[in-house]
């Protein structure tokens, strides 16, 4: 059995909207510190899933433009 992983791809970043880590549009922008470079919501430098918090965020909020995490 395969299984297919669905990514949804936005047109525009959502600012101040909820993303989920697989999502993905045309700003993404890797974080540096990601081990990962997946062209994702949850490896984008706009993107707020609280990583740096004991506990992430499983729904982020695009912030875009604004750096969250280099």
């Amino acid at each position: 059995m395969t299984v297919q992983i669905l990514r949804d791809v936005m047109p525009e970043p959502k600012r101040n909207g909820s993303v989920w880590p697989r999502q993905r549009c045309p700003a993404f922008t890797p974080r540096r510190s990601a081990s990962q470079k997946q062209a994702e919501c949850w490896f984008c430098r706009y993107a707020d899933f609280r990583l740096t918090e004991p506990v992430a965020l499983e729904v982020g909020i695009c912030c875009w433009p604004e750096v969250q995490l280099e």
